[in-house]
């Protein structure tokens, strides 16, 4: 059909002025089914298929020109029952009514309604289309953000919104203050165009004799909690309506018409054009009842100030403040006054209460550039209390409540929903928090990553794989170039089989030939064996050389078949080798063609459904409540009340509580195209763990609140933001609802650094901070902002009789300590700041520093007794993995004798390593926390531990003598006094013993704040204890440990020989009367000096004797007697041969004391195996100075 010959769908739909061509429709439902393959008892689908839609118009012979007419087709087919179709089809055509003729200005064209409408005579009854209108944008703050929001979205067309280019037209020209006429596509027309259709017939009841109207109400209700009004332009802008031209009002009933002309014009607040304009006021007056009230009427645009003024004075109601002090029950006392005059009254007192006195906007209108090109307005005008990220929020809410009013429209059905945040609005809010003073510690990149579901669209959910022409060409040549190198390949590796085939079967052939050749030689042997006679020799030869012969044949027949079998090997390699790079090459190439064939691919809307709630826990003081407050303003997420306390919500009434927490909660439906939230503070007293003694009273809050979030009653854009210093004691089934859980901690040595900067240089010297954040270790956000501001307070006061006054280390210290009794920061029994003071004023030294090049493990043995601090530290060079550690040792102070003098050092090591919290786990602690039972003594701890792993980067203290302890026992043997020491407590050691053992430091290439940093501390003054501790924990070892260990090793596995007795012996088996010895020397009693021996020579002389009496039989007696002829000097016993005890018992080995004399059964030593020599020994026991009197006696009494 030539395109003469098309007929409108209007034209072919309509059968006369507002009547529906039902054939017609009928026959295009019909040809919609005939397309789609549908019988008629198929349903239609929900969404109408644009494929389709075009064949339809191509077979009927329509003609499409403008989305309007689509329309009309999509309505025909969107509906199940035709009878639907019809009425919604007979309902969008009656908008083609009759245009305003105004009696006064002269009458408005006519072109675009019907014959019949234009020839009937006008109707009072029947609305007036208008053909032009004026709308006035009036924006209260303006800036490039602004800017861009109108030429980017509000001017632009609806087809060509968020691709990378804008359209090219006028609107980028508009200057503002100018009249413009608004271009029909665009998003600002259709948003106009579709707020007076869904409005209807206008009527005069409420709009007489008013010159504009607010074409957005804001949303305003009076539930059980109270009353809430929300903007839907944000405070950002205004939109009115007003006649175009020489009308100075609108008719008593009029509509838009659909081909009207939409004239706009831009101004800011300030402009004189506004001024210009009687224009109703924003802002809400209270000096008097009369201000007010004509005010409010002013802003609804009802002229009915008189009559309420009147009803009031009635009701003796003179001023506003007793219209602001009404109760509920007085309000609704008030007879002379209608509901509806009540309602809004009592609205707009409650608004003017909640923002009396706030100055939101401040204006420049006197600086502003009267004379500026163009009229544009300066950027001077800005909202000063709106920051970039709050302005760039409150811009994407308006954006999504235009896009939710045309979510009908084609061209936005197409683009589909938008985030709910503004992805850049994220990356910008928690940099300016951070810039406000927030010292978040890593927090806020974890609650970036939280927020994220919420900033993709439903555009970003369709992955479009569509390769552009050079990457498609590139794999296309890819893919050639690897089928080419395949076929390669494939002859490569057919050729090598056929030759590894070939191998095979010569290999088989040779083992054949070596059978058949085995075979031959059995028989033919077997035939040649010799006999008797003559021939014997020669038929031995002959069976030699056979041999021989078969030996040879052998041997070179199986070199062959080993090379054959190598050449078949190495070739099977190289086969499987080509045979590997074919299927690589087989898996790249269907990637190739999956990648080139792939098409669109929808994800799962489930797999990015945003988080429901957010609930941040810590100690007190950290600023949970001031985040919470601040971030919801900031994202863009509307709160649909004020920030509340968990008591708020508590009413005296049964059932009150839920009927005003489900009030609150459903105000979201009233905003559905945002991220709502409702912000609780102290959550853990409205959600509280159930158990059997819960009162019915907090169950039932507990199930309303589940209902709301993903439950029964889900509101699905509703969000919680709460926050608690008790996780747990909160419900589980409530915290598993809230899946974004963050920890709010205490600043780490850093972020205090940054919080005490705000201290003025005036007030204290810039070195001093350093060392003030060694003094506030643990100290919350809100205790070190205190510091600021007394440090602050205090120089500025006293600078008034002291110029040049600033507060020094001790009196900053002492103010440090004031502050940490304020807020109950104790270690043990004393606050940090005065232990340091206390180390000041005896010249300790407060300034220890851990090495930064060290790889540590996180764990630091302190042992009182030997005086010495041991950090383990990881090898250099090793990876963290292997336990290959060392020690670093540091020698303590004289002073540093207990717990609390160690602290200091203790803090400075954290601060070293930028450590959040410090924690001391001692008795003052478990009897702080009345922990007298075991129970309540590992509730203590769990809960300290807790708290420790809940930060990135902390340190615990253990003081294990005093949580132990050490039981000491002596008992009394024949081995002498012994004493044995054992573990009082031994619950409590094996639970410490664990911890210890699960400290951590993690180590990244990058300097992350949230990189994990887990220290444990153990004191010990008790040598056992310590000894104990490092063996179960496995703490390395310093070097001197490393050799007492090996010692002790050695003194239970070596045998050493005693130099005393002869005899082996271990030296852990060493005991008192092992070891039967002589300790003097021998001497020759036949002889007249009495000749002094060692055992070594008197046993050679013995012998000697022994073998004389053996060889020399007639001098056998006299040789026997001189043998008893060799005397101990110690005992008078005969020397005689043999290891037959001794007249001493004592211990095995002996050494020499640092006289050189003779120690024997001395104390164990590091020298212990090292044992003296037989000729050491033997110097010893001549040197005996009472075995020389002795021997000088004999002597004497033989001369």
């Amino acid at each position: 059909m030539n395109n003469t010959e098309l007929i409108s769908v209007l034209d072919y739909l309509r059968l006369s002025n507002s009547k529906v061509h039902e054939e017609h429709l009928i026959k295009v439902r019909d040809c919609y089914r005939k397309v789609l393959q549908l019988s008629t008892d198929d349903l239609l689908p929900e969404d109408p298929n644009e494929e389709a839609i075009g064949k339809v118009v191509r077979h009927l012979g329509l003609s499409v020109n403008t989305d309007e007419s689509l329309e009309y087709l999509e309505e025909c087919i969107r509906y199940q029952d035709m009878n639907d179709a019809i009425v919604m089809v007979k309902t969008k055509l009656e908008g083609e009514v009759k245009q305003w003729s105004d009696p006064i200005h002269g009458v408005v064209p006519t072109t675009s309604l019907p014959h019949q409408a234009r020839s009937a005579p006008q109707c009072a009854q029947e609305p007036i289309a208008i053909a032009d209108i004026d709308c006035l944008l009036t924006f209260k703050i303006l800036t490039d953000e602004v800017r861009q929001f109108i030429h980017s979205f509000l001017l632009q067309d609806s087809k060509t919104l968020y691709k990378q280019t804008t359209t090219e037209s006028s609107s980028w020209l508009i200057h503002f203050g100018e009249l413009f006429c608004l271009e029909k596509k665009c998003i600002l027309n259709l948003f106009i165009r579709q707020q007076l259709r869904d409005r209807g017939t206008l009527t005069s009841s409420v709009y007489q004799n008013s010159n504009c109207f607010n074409l957005i109400e804001p949303v305003s209700l009076t539930d059980e909690f109270g009353t809430w009004q929300y903007d839907h332009w944000r405070g950002l802008l205004d939109l009115k309506l007003s006649p175009h031209g020489n009308n100075a009002s609108f008719p008593p009933r009029w509509k838009l018409a659909d081909r009207a002309d939409i004239h706009c014009r831009m101004v800011n607040n300030d402009s004189t054009v506004v001024k210009s304009l009687a224009l109703n006021s924003e802002k809400i007056r209270t000096a008097s009842l009369d201000v007010f009230v004509r005010d409010v009427c002013a802003h609804e645009n009802n002229d009915q100030a008189d009559r309420w003024l009147s009803g009031l004075h009635k009701e003796d109601i003179l001023t506003f403040n007793h219209l602001a002090n009404l109760r509920q029950a007085e309000w609704d006392n008030i007879h002379n006054l209608s509901v509806n005059a009540k309602k809004i009254l009592k609205t707009a007192v409650d608004h003017a209460r909640e923002t009396m006195g706030d100055k939101r906007y401040q204006h420049i209108s006197d600086d502003s550039d009267e004379d500026a090109d163009d009229g544009m307005i300066s950027n001077a005008t800005r909202n000063v209390s709106y920051s970039c990220s709050e302005l760039l929020a409150n811009l994407h809410l308006i954006k999504l409540f235009i896009c939710y009013a045309l979510r009908e429209k084609r061209a936005l059905r197409r683009l589909g929903t938008l985030p709910k945040l503004e992805a850049t609005c994220l990356n910008k809010v928690f940099r300016e928090m951070r810039a406000e003073g927030f010292a978040d510690d890593g927090l806020f990149d974890k609650m970036a990553e939280f927020f994220l579901p919420l900033t993709i669209s439903e555009q970003e959910l369709f992955i479009e794989r569509e390769l552009d022409i050079q990457k498609r060409q590139k794999l296309m040549q890819h893919q050639e170039q690897l089928t080419i190198d395949m076929d390669k390949k494939t002859k490569v590796v057919d050729e090598q089989s056929r030759i590894f085939w070939t191998y095979d079967e010569q290999i088989n052939s040779l083992e054949e030939r070596l059978n058949n050749s085995r075979t031959n030689y059995t028989r033919e042997r077997s035939t040649m064996i010799p006999g008797s006679g003559d021939g014997q020799q020669q038929q031995a030869q002959a069976l030699q050389q056979l041999d021989r012969e078969w030996r040879q044949q052998d041997r070179k027949v199986n070199r062959e078949i080993n090379e054959k079998k190598r050449l078949k090997e190495d070739l099977g390699k190289v086969i499987d080798d080509f045979q590997k790079e074919l299927d690589d090459d087989t898996e790249r190439l269907k990637s190739i063609e999956t990648e080139l064939a792939v098409s669109p691919k929808y994800v799962d809307k489930r797999l990015v459904q945003p988080a429901r709630g957010l609930i941040m826990y810590g100690p007190p003081g950290t600023g949970k409540s001031e985040i919470m407050s601040k971030l919801a303003v900031k994202i863009g997420i509307v709160m649909v009340g004020p920030p509340l306390a968990a008591g708020e919500l508590n009413r005296p009434l049964v059932g009150e509580s839920e009927r005003v927490l489900i009030a609150l909660c459903q105000r979201c439906y009233r905003i559905p195209y945002a991220m709502c939230c409702v912000s609780i503070d102290e959550i853990d007293s409205l959600a509280p763990k159930r158990d059997e003694d819960s009162t019915e009273g907090k169950i039932d809050k507990i199930s309303v609140l589940l209902s709301l979030i993903e439950g029964i009653k889900d509101v699905p854009n509703l969000m919680i933001l709460c926050a608690t210093n008790r996780l747990h004691m909160m419900d589980e089934a409530f915290l598993r609802r809230m899946s974004g859980k963050f920890f709010v901690g205490r600043p780490s040595s850093d972020a205090r650094i940054a919080i005490l900067k705000t201290i003025p240089d005036c007030a204290l010297e810039p070195e001093i901070l350093d060392r003030l954040s060694v003094a506030t270790t643990n100290f919350s956000g809100a205790a070190v902002r205190a510091l600021t501001r007394g440090i602050t307070v205090k120089c500025i006061a006293t600078r008034r009789s002291k110029e040049d006054y600033k507060v020094n280390y001790i009196e900053a210290l002492e103010m440090v300590d004031r502050t940490a009794q304020q807020y109950q920061i104790f270690f043990g029994c004393e606050t940090l700041p005065r232990l340091l003071l206390r180390n000041l004023r005896s010249n300790i030294p407060n300034i220890h520093q851990l090495p930064r090049h060290s790889s540590y493990t996180g764990r630091i043995v302190v042992d009182l007794c030997s005086g010495y601090v041991r950090i383990e530290v990881r090898k250099r060079n090793t990876d963290p993995a292997n336990n290959d550690l060392s020690i670093i040792e540091y020698e303590l102070h004289r002073t540093e004798i207990n717990v609390q003098a160690l602290l200091g050092r203790l803090s400075s090591y954290g601060k070293t390593r930028n450590v959040q919290l410090l924690q001391l786990v001692d008795l003052n602690l478990l009897a702080s926390q009345g922990a007298y039972d075991e129970k309540k003594v590992f509730e203590t701890l769990k809960d300290r531990f807790d708290e420790c792993v809940a930060y990135c980067r902390s340190m615990i203290v253990y003081d294990l003598d005093a949580l132990v302890g050490v039981n000491k026992s002596e008992s009394d043997s024949n081995m002498g006094r012994s004493t044995s020491s054992s573990v009082v407590n031994q619950n409590i050691y094996t639970y410490v013993r664990a911890r210890f053992r699960d400290c951590a430091i993690e180590y990244c290439q990058d300097e992350s704040t949230d990189k994990i940093e887990r220290w444990t501390v153990a004191i010990i003054r008790e040598p056992f204890l310590l000894r104990q501790f490092c063996s179960d924990v496995q703490f390395a070892r310093t070097p001197r440990e490393e050799r007492e260990l090996e010692l002790e090793r050695q003194k239970a596995e070596y045998q050493i020989k005693c130099v005393k007795c002869k005899d082996y012996y271990i030296e852990n088996e060493n005991k008192m009367g092992n070891c039967a010895h002589h300790d003097g020397f021998i001497y020759d009693n036949s002889e007249a000096d009495l000749t002094k021996y060692t055992q070594r020579e008197a046993m050679l002389l013995l012998a000697k004797l022994e073998c004389d009496v053996i060889n020399n039989v007639e001098r056998r007696d006299e040789l026997e007697r001189q043998k008893n002829k060799f005397k101990w000097i110690c005992c008078d016993a005969v020397f005689v041969s043999g290891n037959v005890g001794g007249c001493k018992k004592g211990k095995h080995g002996f050494k020499l004391n640092e006289n050189g004399n003779l120690q024997q059964n001395a104390n164990t030593t590091d020298d212990d195996l090292l044992q003296a020599t037989v000729q050491q020994w033997e110097e010893a026991y001549f040197l005996n100075e009472e075995y020389n009197d002795k021997w000088l006696l004999l002597l004497q009494n033989r001369s």
